[in-house]
């Protein structure tokens, strides 16, 4: 009898692991590829917070609305994307970002952002999806505007912490302008997020990114989500 409580206890700790162990092998791999890209050299750390709300739009579709600032970069944003989700292997995701950036001199920098993403989804095991998201970003700005692709390509697993659902995601980002065909900025990317209370979704993204003008910085995000789709609102 003994032994067959100590088997239980044993499996119900080895189940409780699980998602600290994906955890784990995300860090790690987020450290290599840090590494990879020579990540000791860092020129800056950067902090964003970003706030907003989701919602259900018609035909199983959503819309996300965000509102955010960074204290370290001075920059403050409005960020609108509905959410088109034409199979269950894509979703098409026109967007729009108001930028107001505060200089060191006193004056504001106002910028407009145009993007259009399609992103691909393919289940390869329970629990486990590729994604890659292919954006084009328009930058309207006051001097000379500025156009890219980026393609965000990753991993992701969905699991639980706490008995709430989560998913953990390790994505890397490039950046190709589309005005001189150059590579201009690369990000990898390591976060997961947690339905941690009906009127709560956090999410939680570290990235290591190297750019030809600002150099390699670490960036931290903390995005906080309010589901209004839970409480009925907007069907």
């Amino acid at each position: 009898m003994k032994n067959i409580r100590a088997f239980v206890a044993f499996n119900s700790i080895k189940m409780n692991l699980k998602p600290f162990k994906t955890v784990a092998f995300s860090m790690m791999l987020f450290v290599f590829s840090a590494q990879h890209l020579k990540a000791q050299d860092i020129d800056g750390v950067s902090s964003f917070l970003v706030a907003g709300v989701s919602m259900d739009i018609p035909k199983n579709n959503k819309l996300l609305i965000y509102g955010g600032f960074s204290p370290t970069d001075k920059v403050k944003a409005l960020l609108v994307l509905p959410n088109f989700r034409i199979n269950k292997y894509l979703t098409l995701t026109p967007g729009y970002t108001h930028v107001n950036v505060d200089l060191d001199n006193g004056s504001t920098l106002v910028e407009n952002q145009l993007l259009a993403m399609a992103t691909l989804s393919f289940p390869i095991a329970k629990n486990w999806t590729i994604a890659d998201r292919n954006m084009y970003f328009h930058r309207f700005r006051t001097g000379d505007d500025l156009s890219f692709y980026r393609n965000r390509l990753g991993i992701i697993h969905k699991t639980e912490l706490f008995k709430k659902q989560a998913s953990v995601f390790l994505h890397n980002e490039v950046y190709l302008s589309l005005d001189n065909g150059q590579f201009t900025r690369n990000r990898v990317i390591l976060g997961g997020d947690i339905k941690l209370l009906k009127w709560l979704t956090p999410q939680i993204m570290m990235m290591y990114q190297s750019d030809k003008a600002t150099g390699n910085k670490i960036l931290g995000w903390l995005v906080l989500t309010v589901p209004l789709e839970n409480f009925g609102l907007f069907k």
